[in-house]
């Protein structure tokens, strides 16, 4: 006898819990409804929906789809989650509305109502819930155990939230802690009850790498089919972070991972084996000789590559300051004021004697001791950590302890120091942030190194990329670290060109240069004073330094260098986007190093300095903010911009000599938009810095932001033109004081560019009157007033001088007059018998005037007219 439901709601084939909660909520809604029978439901669905009195069905075959108007199809998508069904529909003419987390492709129209939830039952309950619908107790606890099993418990990495917006609602309904384990093992049949007590009696705790591991490793006597409810018993009733099981039959072994901690991904680590995934674990299987062989070869593969815990080593600042016991509380104080910092490792003959922080030294301070030994004030009964030492142990100690920071230790001698700043770093975030506190606390996640491996090839070439490699390959072998930081690595994010490469050594980098010089075959140079050495590799220059701090003995001095960690070095920086570093070491190949939000920066377009006093510490850093905001178009942060503006308030830039302002102007010159960056530095009053007279941009010549396409207009002739002498000459004609040779003496500008500046500014006074009085088909003329003067001489004059009637008698002279040339020499005439002296220039000079006037020659009879010329003299 046939059924003539109005409305019908359908499940896939092997539908689970999650499914049957959403069909008991539709039927909630729709109470009229009937539930089509499943032809395949898993294991817990089945034995909770069984025992439920609501769930009565109607079978395909018993259905009058010509009564039917409306079909519910609860996570069916496709054809083949349920095709008989979705076959009899697609005969018929019905109202289809699909419930599911992705759109239908389904070969009939239907509304698609899509859930933006994990799990189609959390969904279907916050819905009901907006509706005013009260749910029974029977029907809370089915709803918790569907959305339990289908996010973990909230746990799963793709759990959104309207997911946890149902979880806490459902955990207002009691249950045992147990129940959902319970339930999940309920309907096993008696195979999977055997394999699933024999492991929970085979539980071992291992720690490859420090991870916490949980290991289940058992051979069964037979094959069990549908092993998955077994595995999710297991992970249910234990909660492990991470659970490995191994399972043998005979020679052949099926292993099955899961991990809730973010940072350990089995499938990469097993990725030899070829795994797959199956909903939230990673599965492989293989044969072998048997079960103590095949359980020794996974944990092999295990150790080998899963990345160990973060370590003291991984995080630590190198080379920390130090300071002998017997010394002074005041010569403490002068040390931590020198570098910035608010600790020193107290050592006492050659060994770690303790931590004396700057809350020490306060209390010192108050009590009068400031010429006391700090020795006996410095307490000793400080924890100590090994450069193995986990990040988790770190954390427990300084809470346990009450640290700030904690010495580092190898072989008795001290390697580093770990504050609570490097600790917060390297602590992940397991759960997302809270939406009401974005974007406050938000912050751009750093690229993984596969990403950066693929910026770098496609930015630059393969041969960049194996040079670093190599580099930090030796860097491996040698024990150091090293890494590639400033310009290289921010214009690398920016996906800009740069081959600047600067690279940072751990520790004295002359050494290891030399070493790297012979490893290569090239040649290299040491600069001792800054500690620095650049290799030559063909047509690149490779910068490396060692790590270092610097202070400031007066602001606007040059920087005195020692030696120091990677954080202490990135922060001596004048900016967080040239603050980054790139491990080159093989372990942590490529890994971005982001201490002071750079990344963040270059993200969000904006210029930081790293502490409040950078501008007056280092006044050039002003003019740097200009020419990288005008580089790349970025505007400055707020306190920076504060800051910049004090510093400005303070005259700053006093403190600098003439020949570093002009270094600095010079590279502004040398951008893609001088003019725009120029004009940057006139608003923000640091030319005058230069000379009182530049307080406004419009005291340059007007053609002045015209250069860079001038000068690209003539690259044609093949010619290297000096654009900056250009530039300067344009800033120095405008000086009423006359005084550009001094001015270019204290600029420390090199002969051959103050040459063409000086010959370029005395043009402009001399020649704009003679080339207005000159007619441009008066070639003779023309010539001998232009033909010795540089090119950058007659672009300054076209730029700055010359109206365009002028200006393109000089374009004529460039064009056509200029390359006019005698075809003989001084040696062809002396072999012709012509004696040397003054009359041979006024040979070649009738010559050169008969050409500009027309005539053509040949070299013979050059040489003829030339005769013809001497015996007439």
């Amino acid at each position: 006898m046939k059924q003539c439901p109005k409305k019908l709601i359908a499940f896939p084939h092997n539908a689970d819990l999650d499914h049957l909660g959403a069909a008991r909520c539709l039927l909630l809604k729709e109470p009229d409804a009937c539930i089509l029978h499943p032809v395949r439901f898993r294991q817990n669905a089945w034995e909770t929906a069984r025992k439920l009195d609501w769930f009565k069905t109607v079978k395909l075959d018993s259905i009058d789809f010509t009564a039917l108007n409306t079909v519910y199809l609860v996570g069916i998508t496709h054809l083949r989650q349920n095709q008989e069904l979705v076959e009899a529909v697609a005969k018929a003419s019905l109202r289809v509305i699909v419930l599911a987390d992705r759109p239908a492709a389904l070969p009939f129209a239907a509304e698609n109502d899509i859930c933006d939830s994990m799990s189609l039952t959390a969904c279907m309950v916050n819905r009901l819930r907006e509706n005013q619908l009260h749910f029974s107790g029977e029907d809370m606890q089915m709803f918790r155990l569907a959305v339990t099993e289908k996010t973990w418990a909230g746990l799963s990495g793709r759990v959104k939230p309207e997911d946890h917006k149902a979880i806490a609602f459902l955990d207002r309904q009691t249950m045992p802690a147990g129940k959902i384990a319970n339930t999940v093992v309920l309907g096993m049949h008696d195979g999977q009850t055997s394999l699933y007590r024999n492991m929970l009696k085979n539980i071992e705790d291992i720690q490859p790498g420090y991870w916490p591991v949980t290991l289940i490793a058992v051979r069964a006597g037979n094959l069990v089919q549908d092993i998955e409810p077994v595995v999710d018993a297991i992970w249910s009733d234990i909660s492990p972070p991470v659970l490995l099981l191994i399972l043998t039959f005979g020679s052949f072994t099926r292993v099955w991972c899961r991990s809730s901690i973010s940072q350990i991904d089995f499938r990469e680590i097993f990725a030899d084996f070829r795994p797959s995934r199956v909903r939230n674990w990673v599965y492989f299987h293989f044969s072998g000789a048997g079960h103590e062989q095949n359980r020794g070869r996974v944990l092999q593969h295990l150790e080998k590559n899963l990345h160990p815990d973060l370590t003291a080593g991984d995080i630590m600042s190198a080379s920390p300051q130090c300071i002998e016991s017997n010394a002074s509380v005041r010569s403490a104080f002068d040390t931590m004021l020198k570098f910035n910092i608010m600790s020193l490792i107290v050592m006492q003959n050659g060994e770690f004697a303790g931590i004396v922080t700057r809350r020490d030294l306060d209390r010192a301070l108050q009590m009068n001791l400031l010429d006391s030994e700090i020795g006996p004030y410095v307490p000793t009964s400080v924890p100590i950590v090994s450069p193995g030492t986990p990040v988790r142990v770190l954390k427990n100690l300084m809470v346990r302890y009450n640290l700030t920071r904690l010495p580092v230790l190898q072989n008795n001698s001290v390697v580093g120091i770990i504050t609570t700043h490097e600790l917060l770093r390297a602590l992940p975030d397991y759960l997302p942030l809270p939406h009401d506190f974005l974007p406050l606390a938000e912050q751009a996640s750093l690229p993984a190194p596969a990403e950066l491996e693929k910026l770098l090839k496609l930015v630059f070439s393969l041969r960049i990329f194996h040079l670093l490699l190599r580099i930090g390959r030796f860097a491996e072998q040698r024990g150091v670290n090293a890494f590639a930081v400033g310009g290289f690595v921010r214009d690398l994010l920016l996906e800009r060109q740069n081959f600047d490469i600067d690279i940072v050594v751990i520790g004295d980098a002359m050494p290891f240069v030399v070493e790297l010089s012979h490893e290569f075959a090239c040649e290299y140079k040491v600069f001792d004073r800054f500690h620095t050495a650049r290799i030559y590799l063909e047509d690149l220059k490779i910068d490396f330094s060692s790590a270092r701090i610097e202070h400031y003995s007066d602001p606007g001095a040059l920087p005195q260098i020692e030696f120091s960690g990677l954080s202490n070095d990135l922060y001596r920086r004048d900016f967080t986007i040239n603050a980054l570093a790139l491990a080159l070491n093989p372990e942590h190949f490529l890994e971005l190093k982001d201490f002071f939000g750079g990344y963040n920066d270059l993200v969000n377009r904006r210029i930081r300095i790293l502490h409040s006093f950078s501008f007056l510490e280092d006044p050039t850093r002003l003019f740097r903010a200009i020419r990288f905001a005008g580089r790349f178009n970025f505007a400055l942060e707020q306190d920076t911009q504060r800051a910049f503006e004090l510093a400005i308030s303070r005259e700053a830039p006093e403190k600098l000599s003439l020949k570093r302002i002009g270094s600095e102007i010079s590279r502004c010159l040398n951008e893609d938009r001088p003019q725009q960056i120029v004009a940057d530095l006139f608003s923000a009053g640091l030319m005058k810095y230069l000379s009182p007279e530049m307080v406004d941009a419009d005291i340059l010549p007007g053609r002045f932001k015209l250069i860079k396409s001038l000068i690209r207009r003539f690259k044609p002739l093949g010619e290297e033109i000096d654009g900056e002498a250009i530039f300067w000459t344009g800033i120095l004609s405008v000086i009423r004081s006359g005084n550009a040779e001094q001015i270019l003496d204290d600029l420390g500008t090199s002969h051959s560019r103050r040459r063409l500046i000086l010959q370029a500014l005395s043009a402009m006074k001399a020649v704009p009157a003679v080339v207005n009085k000159t007619d441009e088909s008066d070639t003779v003329c023309l010539y001998h007033l232009l033909h010795e003067l540089s090119l950058e001489t007659m672009l300054s004059l076209m730029a700055f001088s010359l109206d365009k009637r002028n200006a393109r008698k000089i374009l004529y002279f460039i064009m056509n007059l200029r390359a006019v040339k005698c075809s003989i020499t001084g040696q062809d005439l002396i072999d012709s018998g012509i004696k040397p002296g003054p009359h041979m220039r006024q040979i070649f000079k009738h010559i050169i005037e008969q050409k500009l006037k027309g005539s053509r020659y040949a070299r013979e009879e050059e040489l003829e007219l030339a005769l013809q010329l001497y015996q007439n003299l």
